[in-house]
């Protein structure tokens, strides 16, 4: 039968967002299993104690053993019923306990998953950026880059200057000089 000290040394084993789910019911239905355990023996002491009080009255002759055992019988009852009833409230409180720190737990563990997702949002939409400023940069390159028509032209452009500069530097001046 479980009891306080097994409730407060339970271990759960940690999952991707907490605690397994399948521990925890577990545990909490062989906590309800004990508290149904504590009751049923409640209701059986009850049911003795009635047995007694009817023995009670079978031997009202012997009035003075009646009353001391009437007496025992009644103390231990409220013993019995007292000791189930303070240990169901410890279990109670004990399982009452757990669950709030297993929710603390899961809601400190739910508002760092958040922060985190957030931070991986943000992380997406600047690489994103920097990926699309980066194709930007390199279309512009690309634009830039003379087509082989252009530079066919080019060459043509620069053979007819390198003509003309070679046929001026060569032709005479007015004056009978020549550039060479």
């Amino acid at each position: 039968m479980i009891n306080a000290k097994d409730v407060t040394a339970k271990q759960f084993d940690k999952a991707t967002f907490g605690y397994k789910p399948e521990d925890v019911d577990d545990f909490l239905r062989e906590v309800a299993m004990t508290i149904a355990q504590l009751q049923n023996d409640k209701e059986e002491t009850e049911k003795k104690m009635e047995v007694l009080v009817d023995k009670v009255r079978e031997y009202k002759n012997d009035e003075e053993a009646l009353k001391a055992a009437l007496i025992g019988a009644q103390k231990q009852g409220k013993l019995v019923i007292a000791e189930a009833e303070e240990t169901a409230k410890k279990i109670i409180a004990d399982a009452n306990y757990e669950a709030d720190r297993i929710i603390g737990s899961t809601r400190i563990d739910i508002v760092k998953e958040r922060e985190c997702l957030e931070k991986m949002k943000q992380e997406v939409s600047d690489f994103k950026s920097n990926l699309i400023e980066m194709y930007r940069e390199h279309l512009a390159l690309i634009t830039n880059i003379p087509d082989n028509d252009t530079e066919d032209e080019e060459e043509e452009e620069e053979a007819a200057v390198d003509e003309e500069a070679t046929r001026v530097i060569e032709t005479p001046a007015a004056d009978g000089s020549s550039f060479n």
